[in-house]
């Protein structure tokens, strides 16, 4: 997905890769470990 502004300007994007990032990032802060994703991903 690509995030662009009211001009059309490419401002951002996100991808499968980008979601398990933010999963890995999330998991690990609240305490579970960064590989707690590993078990959603085949």
């Amino acid at each position: 997905m690509y995030y662009c502004d009211p001009y059309g300007n490419h401002i951002g994007y996100e991808d499968v890769f980008t979601k398990v990032d933010m999963c890995r990032k999330h998991y690990e802060s609240v305490g579970l470990g960064a590989d707690f994703v590993d078990q959603f991903i085949r």
